[in-house]
Order: structure tokens, then sequence, then C-alpha cells
């Protein structure tokens, strides 16, 4: 019997995760739009009752406020919300949650109420949607200040439900060293390694700064751009690692290679220039390659590495595989994938990005191609057990 268990949800371009230890249940992220309804409300319907009561989730954690991150959770506490109110059985019961939102910034730096700043919010979005900017998506600009209402608005949910966010975190921030002790529940510990509270102040500062200056003055969409893009999802990001009976677990969320390295070597978990090996590493963003490096894979090793995405944004990157490859050629690990790489090469997406030829480049040698795990015959999910 497995002491860990990852289940990999098929969460199209985003992340949704269910971790697995003797009598504890982690929920991680639910997706973008259409992901709980398509695929993660099965996995909660399945999941075993409580004696007669519905499951429980032990801990809820939003890694950041990215949609395609938060907008199935959302979707999930609207839910939960809906059943309170016409007196009928959730579809599960959720004890406590991580969650790290930085919307409240706005209403503290601007002297506006929360729904006020959440129309701030929407408001300058909307910039984006005639606006141009190099080397910046308007689209995805404006995804990520829509992401500061949705922190919000999940922060209120939770509270609607009575569902204690970040209890045993100094300042209810969940951030490494706020807790006196790492999360344990049956089998489970989790520990935050990421990011870390002298880093938030910086971070939070300088955005700080920069929004009053934005909210001052929507038509800036090019400082809007670079400071949201740059900051907020960096600001609400919680990067885990889990261990249940020796084996052992790294959750990245969308962080940086580079980051990652640094906490797990502040942390004593990375010996400087030194490696450091989990049974399971969940990679960074889907994939990208802007969030991992040569050094991230050759330092940072696993048994199993679990990758999110549909190729919409063009992932995962065959450049990412391509660095994996490379740094471990003894191939004597399994890359889990969401998607197999005929699904991810069918997305327009990928196909416009150009990177179909390059993901059949990465893959042509065969014993390449042995090691990805995916989801075969209708699955929904794929299971990583250690």
């Amino acid at each position: 019997m497995p002491h860990l268990t990852l289940r990999a949800i098929k969460a199209k371009h985003g992340d949704s995760l269910l971790l697995f230890a003797k009598r504890a249940t982690v929920l991680i992220d639910g997706g973008p739009s259409g992901v709980y309804n398509r695929f993660l409300r099965d996995q909660l319907r399945g999941l075993p009752k409580n004696n007669r009561e519905p499951p429980v989730i032990d801990l809820l954690m939003v890694s950041h406020v990215d949609a395609d991150h938060i907008d199935g959770i959302l979707d999930l506490t609207a839910e939960l919300i809906e059943a309170r109110d016409e007196d009928r059985d959730p579809i599960v019961h959720i004890r406590t949650a991580w969650h790290n939102s930085f919307a409240d910034t706005i209403a503290r730096i601007t002297g506006t109420s929360a729904s006020a700043a959440r129309g701030k919010a929407a408001s300058l979005a909307s910039v984006f949607d005639e606006i141009a900017i190099d080397g910046f998506d308007p689209h995805e600009s404006k995804l990520v200040l829509s992401s500061v209402a949705q922190g919000r608005q999940l922060r209120l949910d939770l509270k609607a439900l009575n569902i204690d966010i970040n209890p045993q975190f100094k300042d209810r921030m969940a951030l490494h060293g706020n807790a006196a002790v790492p999360w344990k529940h049956g089998a489970l510990t989790l520990e935050v390694i990421g990011p870390e509270q002298q880093q938030i102040d910086k971070l939070r500062d300088e955005w700080a700064k920069k929004l009053k200056k934005i909210l001052e003055k929507e038509a800036d969409a090019q400082t809007a751009a670079r400071s949201m893009d740059t900051s907020v999802s960096n600001l609400a990001s919680i990067v885990v690692a889990a261990e249940a009976g020796g084996k052992t677990a790294l959750l990245t969320g969308d962080a940086r290679g580079e980051m990652v390295i640094q906490w797990l070597e502040q942390n004593g978990r990375l010996a400087m220039g030194g490696k450091a090996h989990f049974d399971i590493v969940k990679l960074p963003h889907h994939g990208s390659d802007r969030n991992v490096t040569n050094e991230f894979f050759q330092r940072v090793t696993a048994d199993h590495y679990v990758v999110c995405g549909d190729g919409k944004h063009g992932n995962p990157e065959p450049h990412t595989l391509q660095m994996l490859f490379v740094a471990r050629p003894d191939l004597n690990y399994t890359v889990h994938m969401t998607y197999g790489p005929e699904e991810i090469k069918t997305h327009r997406a990928f196909k416009k990005s150009g990177l179909v030829a390059q993901l059949d480049k990465v893959l042509a040698d065969p014993a390449r191609r042995k090691v990805l795990n995916f989801p075969t015959n209708g699955d929904k999910y794929i299971d990583i057990e250690v």
C-alpha cells in the first residue's frame, strides 16, 4: 500500500491535485473555469465517506490566485454555500484552508472599501482589452489583474463557510517560518518552504508603491502589466514539501526554479552545490521553460516528475522536457503528464506556437517516450503512488 499518492487531475492548462496519505486528504488548486464541473467534482464525489457523512478534505490549499489554479476552487465554494443555504449535504467538508490573498492591499493603500477595491481592479483590467504592450499578452495581463478580485472572493467564501484560513501561521500568512511546527494530519506532514516573510515584505512594499500610482493613472497600462505580471502571483504563491512514511513530494505551484533552489538551501534541504531528491516533484508553471533551468533538473531530482498542461500557452514546453532529458540521460524516472503528447499537439495554441515539430524532435528517441505516463482510455486523472 503506498505511503503517499498524488492524483493529478486533467485540468486543461491549470493545476488540480489531490494528495493522499493514511488518514489525510489534501486538495491543492482547482484548475481554470470548467474544470470543476468537468473533472474535479467527480473526484470529490468519489472520495470515501466519513462514516455516513460527506467526505472530508483535511486541508484545502490554493497555491496562488491565478485563474488556472483558483477558478475551480471558487466553483467548489459556491456549491458549498448553495448546499448550506438549501440545507442539504455538501459534496465535502473542508476542515481548514491555506490561501494567501493580497487583494486587501488595494483597499489599504487607496483607502477604499474592499468591494470598491475589487471594482478598481476590474476597471484597471479593462485597459488591456484595447492596448497592446510589447512583451506582454494583453489577455494574460487582464487575467492576472482579475485574479486580485478572485483571491478576495475566495477569502469571503471561506469566511462564509466558517473555514479557518491559515490558522497556524503568524499573521495568518502561509509563509516559511510563520508556523511553529509543520502541518500534520494522519500520516502526512506538510511544510511550507517558500516564500519567506522578508521576500514577501519587499515585494509587497514595491508592489504597493507601484499600484498606488497605477490606480491614480489607469491608462498607464505598461506599468500596470509589469507590476502585476511580476509580483502578484509571486506574492501569493505557496511551495510545500510533503512527507508520509518516509516518502516525499515537492509541490511548486508556479514558482520559479531558482527560487525553489534558494528556499531548499535556506531550509537545509539542499546543500550548497549539492542535490535534493524527492520521490515526486511537480514541475512549476505547467512545464514552462521560463520557470526551470538546467541547474534545477541537476540539483532537484525525483523518481516521478509531474507536469500539468494541455498545450495552451505552449505548456508543457518541449525545451523543458529537453532540459530534463539532458540533465538526467539515464531516464531512470517517470514523467507523468495530465495530457499525453498527441493531445497536447492538437491544441490550437500549441500548434500556433510552432511547437509540434519541437516536441516530436525531443521525443524522437523511443526510450524517452517510454518514461512518459498519461491518462488513457478516457481516464480523467493519473495517480502517482510511492
